[in-house]
């Protein structure tokens, strides 16, 4: 692989991150929360990687859990980390419907923590392995950065599995938190 596709992919390599125990054990305001975000997972030059609007929003659709007074517990600060996290690849209905099959199934700011130190622990062999995965794709296929029309090439081959990435996260989605049946329609009285 050449020497500039090795260096954009390793540039390219989530380092920024929020921990859970980078959240404080008390509540937090809004402004807060932003705030600690911005910190721990905004780039310089970037946008916010979350704003006011965006929790209004994920709060009135259900996202979520619903916020008592103007102060987020840990557990929602987790809750918007995880909509953070997944929201470049699956739905926010999806996402929704993730977040509340975890809280049906017992979890709680606890599962949710382990669920992101699991992540977290792993994040640096995965790179690993994706990097080598994407050296070899690159050399099997001839894929080069010399000519804008190679250049279209592999980002349509990356485009591809990107494709095939989300395609498969939305099947594990609809696999392990299906849709909720419909609710039969009420009769109209006559």
């Amino acid at each position: 692989m050449s020497n500039d596709i090795r260096r954009l992919l390793e540039a390219s390599l989530k380092t920024r991150e929020l921990r859970p125990e980078d959240i404080p054990q008390l509540d937090l305001y809004m402004d807060q929360i932003i705030s600690l975000m911005n910190m721990h997972l905004g780039d310089e030059g970037e946008k916010e990687p979350l704003t006011r609007t965006m929790i209004h929003n994920y709060s009135k659709a259900g996202v979520i859990s619903p916020v008592k007074g103007k102060k987020y517990s840990r557990e929602h600060i987790l809750q918007m980390l995880a909509v953070y996290s997944l929201k470049n690849t699956l739905t926010i209905a999806q996402i929704k419907r993730i977040l509340s099959g975890v809280a049906q199934s017992g979890g709680d700011e606890t599962v949710l923590s382990h669920c992101f130190h699991t992540q977290l622990e792993r994040r640096s062999a995965i790179s690993a392995q994706l990097m080598d995965s994407i050296e070899r794709i690159a050399e099997e296929n001839d894929l080069r950065l010399d000519t804008p029309a190679d250049a279209m090439a592999f980002l349509l081959t990356l485009t591809d599995i990107t494709d095939t990435l989300t395609a498969f996260a939305s099947a594990i989605t609809q696999s392990c938190f299906p849709e909720p049946p419909e609710k039969p329609a009420k009769a109209k009285k006559k």
